[in-house]
């Protein structure tokens, strides 16, 4: 299958499909973000690997000068943040953290398009489109935990939990992915109703997207990706070529139809 995957990339001109790599770099950008706390250096590690993960992963799915682009603005995000890490840190913590969800929502939110795009191209369901598949489902609890952050900033005098007055990056990524995988423990509860709407939603993405999204890749695993907008398309064609009739038992055939032998 792997030769099959290479002569198909060589074909449509794609960089390597490595979702898999994609899916590492993702899980250390998690890790990163949640335990990047207050400290500057530690912030700036996660800043690394988030813009690393969205690189990556623009690569496999972008040519041209959308990848240069994609590119430049990318390294000009997560440079500027770096640089607002180390003036505003001495003085506020506004700016790093503003800097940081900045950064992350750029990448949860550009990333899953990206793989979107790049799966589209895919023809048969490998280890790599099923690791694909896994990317999308991380990069939806991330972006669930960076707009998490964003209210838990913007709302400081109203605490994000009911069980505590400050949540850190840990805290607010841990109850994010435990909503996403509806897990349910309760040690960390919303305190607002839009925060408690929220999670509503994220259980119900994560619970439809297993059950459908991801359901349907692994039932497909080692066979063809099929693709319903070009069948329908593959038969409309067909339909509007009406075949020859043939002649009846007796009957003359048409005129410039070939004679029986």
């Amino acid at each position: 299958m792997s030769r099959l995957r290479k002569q198909f990339e060589q074909s449509e001109h794609l960089a390597p499909a490595r979702f898999g790599v994609a899916l590492l770099l993702i899980v250390v950008s998690i890790f990163g973000f949640a335990f990047s706390g207050e400290h500057g250096w530690a912030r700036v590690l996660a800043l690394m690997a988030q813009g690393a993960a969205l690189l990556f992963i623009l690569r496999m799915s972008e040519r041209g000068i959308v990848l240069r682009v994609a590119r430049i603005a990318v390294i000009i995000a997560v440079g500027a943040a770096i640089v607002s890490i180390y003036i505003g840190g001495a003085s506020s913590t506004a700016w790093p953290t503003l800097a940081t969800t900045t950064v992350g929502a750029m990448m949860a939110i550009a990333a899953p398009i990206a793989i979107l795009r790049r799966l589209s191209h895919e023809k048969v369901v490998d280890v790599q489109v099923v690791a694909g598949a896994l990317c999308l489902y991380l990069l939806i609890g991330l972006f669930f935990t960076f707009v998490y952050k964003t209210i838990d900033y913007i709302d400081k005098p109203t605490p994000f939990f009911v069980q505590t007055q400050k949540a850190n990056s840990l805290e607010i990524t841990y109850f994010s992915f435990v909503t996403l995988t509806t897990v349910g423990y309760g040690d960390y509860t919303a305190a607002q109703d839009f925060p408690k709407m929220l999670a509503v939603s994220e259980a119900l993405f994560g619970q439809l997207y297993l059950v459908s999204a991801v359901a349907l890749v692994v039932s497909r695993f080692g066979g063809e990706w099929e693709r319903p907008l070009r069948s329908s398309r593959a038969a409309r064609a067909a339909a509007a070529q009406p075949e020859a009739a043939a002649p009846e038992e007796g009957e003359a055939p048409a005129p410039g139809a070939p004679a029986d032998p």
